[in-house]
């Protein structure tokens, strides 16, 4: 009897705080499109905040008529890195890259760990009134 592989995910992040979990595409070669259609683009940057971790953007999120920065996104990164810029636009956060550079789904650990980071930058958005 054959395994089927885990579930994998990838957790959408909006600047206005909005989240939501995205079932991943893997093996499907359906990665891009998903991407794309999730972060509301044509074109991706990412940015590889960990081994594990890779965070996906519009690749010219600042170029649109009204940029709005990821701040939520900005302080999940800081729980694992110091981002090297500020982004714009819908962030899509997915696990590393595999051995043939294929983008790798979050794990269900990982995918409870950035929800629960992100539960708390909005708590502490309401505590502090934004």
């Amino acid at each position: 009897m054959s395994q089927s592989a885990a579930p994998s995910f990838a957790l959408l992040v909006r600047p206005d705080g909005f989240f939501k979990i995205i079932d991943w595409p893997a093996g499907t070669g359906q990665t891009l499109a998903t991407l794309r259609a999730e972060i509301e683009c044509s074109t991706v940057d990412v940015f590889d905040a960990t081994p594990t971790l890779s965070m996906w953007v519009d690749d010219e999120g600042l170029l649109v008529e009204s940029p709005y920065e990821n701040v939520p996104a900005a302080l999940l990164l800081f729980r694992y890195c110091v981002p090297p810029q500020r982004y714009f636009g819908n962030a899509v956060f997915t696990g590393g890259a595999d051995e043939n550079g294929d983008t790798l789904g979050l794990t269900e650990g990982q995918t409870l760990e950035l929800v629960g980071h992100v539960l708390t930058i909005h708590a502490m958005a309401e505590q502090s009134g934004h």
